[in-house]
């Protein structure tokens, strides 16, 4: 994973004031963004703005990321896309030998006077990216027998296709009419 620009905030003057609060704004852009059938481009700029504030245990980020994300969709496999803007809230504790953080522990931590907001940005919008995207809500899909898309018209199918294992039957009911 590689980023162009920066998400760290210095955070020298809040760590010598307990209480006090920064506002950011951050853009850059974070690769290898995607799940199943969505993705953010490896160039799509990634917004990040919010307030930082020392609260007792460290550093409170709260705020928004916002991109655009891609994919295709589940019905009719078109190309799709949607904007998304995630509000955050995530706990940066300072990392010291006391405080050491597994890999489940539900905040980040930082050293030094910086935070570097990228792997939280990056488990965000990996979180919220559709697994299963719509180009639309009422998107109709692909026919099942000749795979038109049904959101251009109807296709040229027959409406009920016949299950081979009760062609017999109908052969019966053609006796009987």
């Amino acid at each position: 994973m590689s980023s162009k620009h920066s998400f760290i905030i210095g955070i020298t003057r809040l760590r010598k004031d307990p209480g006090s609060v920064m506002s950011f704004e951050l853009s850059g852009t974070i690769t290898d963004l995607k799940v199943v059938s969505s993705y953010v481009k490896d160039d799509q700029i990634i917004e990040v703005s919010g307030v930082a504030e020392s609260v007792h245990g460290g550093i409170l980020i709260s705020g928004e990321v916002s991109t655009k994300w891609e994919g295709e969709c589940r019905r009719c496999l078109n190309p799709t896309f949607g904007i998304m803007r995630i509000p955050v809230r995530e706990l940066y504790e300072r990392a010291g030998p006391e405080s050491e953080l597994s890999s489940q522990d539900d905040t980040y931590s930082y050293s030094g006077a910086i935070i570097d907001l990228q792997e939280m940005v990056k488990d965000q919008v990996l979180l919220e990216l559709p697994l299963a995207p719509l180009c639309k809500d009422d998107c109709r899909g692909l026919c099942v027998n000749c795979g038109a898309d049904l959101n251009l018209g109807p296709c040229e199918c027959e409406d009920a296709a016949i299950d081979p294992r009760w062609a017999g039957l109908d052969i019966l009911a053609d006796k009987d009419r």
